[in-house]
């Protein structure tokens, strides 16, 4: 039930990636919170990415062979969600700069994000070996890390992230991964300044992270306000499911919307948080990312 309703609100995009999550794309604008708390976070302006994608592609047009431009049109692309003109810039870059570190990491990230973790953290040590530095595409190096089940890693990236291009999307990704490894509060103090200013994708990101910690009832609460009725209760047992999958299904789960074709039966002992290995924790802030 729930495959049939979001295929038929999403179209051709459930088509070419069937995604649980995309009916978690639907959400709404939700009832406003207490005050942003004094430790509230960067919020990318609107309209960032989409005006450096402009800008890249305008320089191409001057000189297609302007590998810095593809460079920054991959990195555009990749941060609106276009993993198809990502790639298109990628294999050209490719083409021009087989070697280039930069390419090379960029290639990583679309691996990843086509739900193949390994295959794209191997590119990102290749690229670690032609000489890209530690930041480039860091926040989909650290979503790779999530989808194979090592928190810990994912999470320095993350801060490496965050620290050299602020953006909401790495402090949702962040939050997710914090609440993976047993550590929800620390997660939802991240994520609420962006629940504050009622950022949907910060709303569906929560419902996760509850689901995830064992609080299936809220997150289906979330669920509730942000989606139709009838959506929210075909999708709230999916909810009750999310604590007994891997760390690695969970992180699938949430950004790439893939759920195990054959979901585990309920476990009163959540047998899953013996695996979840410790934070890697230097520094007593969210975004330290252990270089100290």
């Amino acid at each position: 039930m729930v495959a049939t309703t979001v295929k038929r609100l999403t179209g051709n995009w459930w088509r070419r990636r069937d995604r649980f999550a995309a009916a978690l794309l639907l959400a709404g604008v939700a009832a406003s919170l207490s005050a942003v708390p004094a430790h509230a976070q960067f919020r990318t302006p609107p309209g960032t990415n989409e005006r450096a994608l402009e800008n890249a592609q305008e320089r191409l047009k001057t000189n297609g062979s302007d590998v810095s431009a593809l460079r920054d049109a991959i990195r555009a692309a990749m941060r609106l969600g276009n993993l198809d003109t990502a790639a298109t810039y990628a294999r050209r870059a490719q083409q021009l700069a087989p070697n280039d570190p930069i390419i090379v990491a960029a290639n990583g990230a679309i691996e990843i994000h086509r739900a193949r973790p390994r295959e794209g953290l191997a590119l990102f040590s290749m690229a670690d070996k032609l000489g890209a530095p530690l930041d480039a595409f860091a926040a989909d190096r650290a979503l790779g890390y999530d989808l194979i089940g090592d928190q810990p890693s994912a999470q320095f990236y993350y801060a490496r992230a965050h620290r050299s291009a602020p953006d909401d999307e790495v402090l949702r990704r962040y939050a997710l991964s914090l609440s993976i490894s047993g550590e929800y509060e620390t997660g939802e103090a991240m994520l609420k300044p962006l629940l504050h200013v009622q950022d949907a994708a910060a709303w569906r990101m929560q419902a996760f992270m509850l689901a995830i910690n064992g609080r299936p009832a809220e997150a289906r609460e979330v669920l509730g306000r942000i989606l139709p009725s009838d959506l929210a209760g075909s999708i709230g047992p999916y909810m009750d499911v999310l604590p007994n999958l891997s760390r690695a299904q969970q992180a699938a789960a949430a950004h790439l919307g893939l759920f195990p074709s054959v979901l585990p039966p309920m476990s009163a002992n959540r047998a899953v948080q013996a695996e979840r290995a410790p934070r890697r924790r230097i520094g007593a802030g969210w975004l330290d990312d252990g270089d100290d």
